[in-house]
């Protein structure tokens, strides 16, 4: 995974907390210069990975998170094939 785009998404997300589909979009707008279609799908994938696994964390915390956690994780896969659908289309030229 390329770190930089890694430290990146640490900043806007996590540290700015921008919403993850607006990072995506300036990404695809080259606002922090050219990345790949690959490096940015990678860290999609990553980040995709990360959540279901804390969704999966919370799930052990007790009944009522048990029983979202296949909703949640369902939903979390949903909007990670909605953003990397945008990064294929952008770099498809769409």
């Amino acid at each position: 995974m390329n770190e930089h785009l890694w430290e990146l998404y640490q900043t806007v997300c996590q540290e700015e907390v921008r919403p993850l589909d607006e990072f995506v979009e300036r990404l695809l707008a080259k606002e922090w210069g050219p990345y790949t279609r690959e490096d940015i799908l990678d860290l999609l994938r990553e980040i995709e990975g990360q959540m279901l696994a804390n969704i999966q964390v919370k799930a052990l915390e007790g009944p009522r998170f048990a029983e979202m956690a296949e909703e949640v994780s369902e939903r979390t896969q949903r909007e990670f094939e909605a953003l990397a659908g945008r990064v294929d289309q952008a770099f498809e030229g769409g």
